[in-house]
């Protein structure tokens, strides 16, 4: 009885993965040379020297990369300029094809390929164009295709069904949102950083009758805010009278303070806090939609 033996040793896995490793480099290479004709050696040594964990390593790649490529037949050398032959284009445009098709047949044969549908919609679209004005790639994707029309004809059904599926959950939710609004859950909103944004907090604040409002902020910025509005406060925590929201606001905006970390407003039962980037107000269902309806 005849058999084959297939050599599992590490030295056999090493060299496997050295070769891909090589080969995913010089296809690199390839593209760089495609993409700039003419390139010179130091040009592609800046290009790729990120890569590697000292220059010594970049060079001893980068030359033993081209040094192949070019015994390959793949790049010819013109002084100290490199030019990408016919062979290496088509070595490229394998290389892309594969990966292509390769990439769409794992898509459509996962378990979970109606989660990808995005993906594989963007991934048949670039098969379909660039099949018609290739007609070696429509080829390869004939025969390299592990799925077929029928499989896309079952997702495509799957879609509609979840489609369907989601625009009735979509109606349901919009009910109890409007539901949890009219209990008066709490809500919250974002506004931009500007004055007509401090003008509408100001005629929400007033509509309370409140004569103060409290702050606690930042260690960070307290001095500064202590020193403008002249806190007596030792902490970080302190009232202001309601004549100081406007310029706390626009005090507020002019600090710099941490990402993480924000200038917080309390009044009645609102909470507004100040970020890097925008105003959040959180509070009432029914007390933000009057902020908004302002």
């Amino acid at each position: 009885m005849y058999g084959f033996f297939v050599d599992f040793s590490p030295k056999t896995f090493l060299f496997s993965k050295n070769l891909l490793i090589n080969m995913t480099a010089r296809n690199g290479i390839l593209l760089m040379i495609k993409q700039s004709p003419g390139i010179t050696y130091n040009s592609l040594l800046g290009k790729t020297a990120s890569d590697f964990g000292s220059i010594n390593s970049a060079r001893a790649s980068l030359s033993r990369t081209l040094k192949d490529a070019v015994s390959f037949g793949l790049l010819k050398k013109k002084d100290n300029f490199y030019f990408i032959t016919d062979k290496g284009n088509s070595s490229i445009s394998f290389e892309m094809k594969n990966k292509l098709l390769m990439k769409l047949n794992t898509s459509i044969s996962s378990p979970k390929k109606i989660n990808e549908l995005d993906s594989i919609v963007e991934q048949l679209h670039l098969v379909i164009e660039k099949s018609k004005n290739n007609p070696d790639l429509l080829r390869d994707a004939r025969t390299s295709a592990l799925f077929y029309v029928s499989d896309l004809n079952k997702m495509n059904s799957l879609a509609n069904v979840k489609i369907k599926h989601l625009t009735y959950l979509s109606k349901i939710l919009s009910k109890q949102i409007d539901s949890l609004k009219k209990l008066n859950f709490n809500d919250s909103v974002s506004l931009p950083k500007d004055r007509s944004s401090v003008k509408k907090i100001s005629l929400f604040f007033s509509s309370f009758g409140l004569n103060e409002f409290f702050v606690e902020c930042p260690e960070t910025v307290f001095d500064l805010i202590s020193e403008k509005f002249s806190v007596k406060s030792k902490k970080p925590n302190f009232s202001l009278k309601k004549e100081h929201l406007s310029d706390f606001f626009s005090f507020a905006f002019s600090l710099n303070y941490p990402q993480n970390e924000s200038i917080k407003i309390y009044f009645s039962s609102i909470q507004i806090k100040i970020t890097s980037f925008s105003i959040n107000i959180f509070g009432p269902s029914k007390e933000i939609e009057k902020l908004v309806e302002n």
